[in-house]
């Protein structure tokens, strides 16, 4: 097998590279092989961001957001994930391989479901996602084949996992409004549940699919594989309570255990594990000193539970308590024959589709934006290689024109459009720490300090409360 590629929805690198003695297989593999933190399609804040769909889309084309145009779509309040079918003329990474002569063997792949034939086979995954206060908090996988792969079926041990969702704070015998008024009840009740029982039904989803694809790698074999789950991103919503937490820190054990069995039964020359972004607490999107700039700079201050060790919680829609936001790194990990050892500085989402065809020596179609990453042991057949040494970074400032968290969205959009290029923010200076703690901002200056004449590039936001629109302007 040239290459197995796994797929974990928000696994956060700070986690991963900061607590390598916890993860042995991921620790190895990174060590061997090249790493980053990169940067995906993420806001800084709680509202406005870019969908997993929308990443992994990303990953699957090598275009933009704001190309590709697939994202989940929603119809009388319920949410429905994008088809196989909608990547038609994007020419996705499995299309490209197939007409390499590689096959490929894609598992529950996001924005994959109603499969359609390849060269290989395609097992989807199918559920409803629970977005209201349902008593039922499990939902039950469907397995998608077409026609040509039902034979794959006999591969699978018996029916998936249902997907597991947090009880709603009604079920734990809380009300929200009772928490918001007190902060030593809200600190008892996020102690006593933050999804413990998601650990168990992630080892039961990963035991399933992961022996359903060494079984299939026996009877029908390809050269390709590419696994994914959105568990990950769901465990870390609903259990990051605090530092260093139990929940997550189990998950990511699960993942790291799974992960070395397959390699093990696989032995696949190559391996890239990643995620599409992170996940951080609400309050790392106000990291700030003095306490009363956070409280103000949180645009929904009146909204959340402040707990008591400075997290902030939300309720969500279907009545669980919701801890995080999508951060704006994604893990990646690659490791293997081809490989070779290095740290990835300046890495972005799209760089993920060239990636993986140079891997298997494929040339990349023409209109990518992406760029192949600086980590084979060999001559690349493709000229569009990131090389660190060779970037020049334009100097951008963007102008604060309102809120702290309306402003960092169109730091992110700036930040997002324009590859390789530092940004200064020149605003008010009882923010300056919480826009330095955005990890894309170069600098900070006071609207006083200004001067136009230093930056190539100037921009300034625009946000209309009644309609919710929210564009970047170019003013220079």
């Amino acid at each position: 097998m040239k290459a197995i590629i796994l797929g974990f929805d928000a696994v956060t690198p700070e986690y991963i590279y900061g607590k390598s003695e916890r993860f042995p297989n991921l620790s190895r593999l990174k060590k061997s092989g090249a790493y980053s933190a990169y940067s995906a399609y993420v806001q800084k804040g709680y509202h406005g961001s870019y969908l997993s769909e929308m990443n992994w889309s990303s990953i699957y084309t090598g275009l933009h957001p704001w190309v590709h145009n697939i994202t989940a779509k929603e119809i009388a309040g319920k949410r429905y994930t994008p088809e196989m079918g909608w990547f038609k003329n994007l020419q996705p990474f499995w299309e490209v391989l197939n007409n390499n002569g590689y096959k490929v063997g894609l598992w529950s792949a996001d924005c994959c479901v109603q499969p359609v034939e390849i060269d290989g086979y395609v097992v989807s995954s199918r559920y409803d996602m629970i977005e209201d206060k349902a008593e039922n908090r499990r939902s039950e996988r469907e397995i998608q084949v077409c026609e040509k792969d039902r034979p794959l079926l006999e591969c699978l041990p018996g029916n998936p996992p249902p997907r597991l969702y947090p009880k709603m704070l009604s079920q734990q015998g809380y009300r929200y409004e009772e928490l918001k008024n007190d902060s030593e009840l809200a600190w008892k009740a996020v102690q006593e549940y933050h999804f413990q029982e998601s650990v168990d039904n992630f080892q039961e989803e990963l035991d399933f699919y992961f022996t359903a694809m060494q079984n299939a790698q026996k009877k029908y074999p390809v050269d390709v594989m590419f696994f994914y789950t959105p568990t990950t991103d769901l465990i870390a919503h609903c259990c990051m309570c605090s530092d260093d937490n139990d929940v997550l820190i189990k998950t990511y054990q699960v993942l790291d255990k799974k992960v070395g069995e397959l390699i093990d039964a696989l032995e696949p020359d190559n391996v890239i594990v990643m995620s599409d972004h992170g996940m951080m607490n609400f309050k790392d999107i106000v990291e700030c000193s003095d306490e009363e700039i956070r409280h103000e700079a949180f645009g929904a201050r009146d909204e959340v539970l402040w707990l008591k060790n400075r997290y902030i919680a939300f309720e969500a829609h279907n009545g669980a308590l919701l801890f995080t936001a999508h951060a704006l790194r994604g893990t990646f990990i690659a490791a293997g024959k081809d490989i070779r050892h290095t740290r990835l500085e300046e890495m972005r989402t799209v760089d993920v589709y060239p990636t993986i065809l140079e891997l298997c020596g494929c040339k990349i179609p023409q209109d990518r934006d992406g760029y192949v990453l600086d980590i084979f042991n060999r001559l690349c057949v493709n000229d569009k290689v990131l090389k660190q040494e060779n970037i020049k970074y334009k100097p951008i400032a963007v102008i604060q024109a309102h809120d702290p968290n309306i402003t960092d969205i169109i730091i992110n959009e700036v930040y997002l459009h324009n590859r390789f290029c530092s940004i200064t923010i020149v605003g008010d200076k009882r923010y300056e720490e919480i826009y330095c703690n955005n990890p894309r901002v170069t600098n900070f200056i006071s609207f006083s300090e200004y001067n136009e004449s230093l930056y190539e590039e100037v921009y300034c936001g625009y946000h209309n409360t009644m309609t919710g629109e929210m564009c970047h302007i170019r003013i220079k």
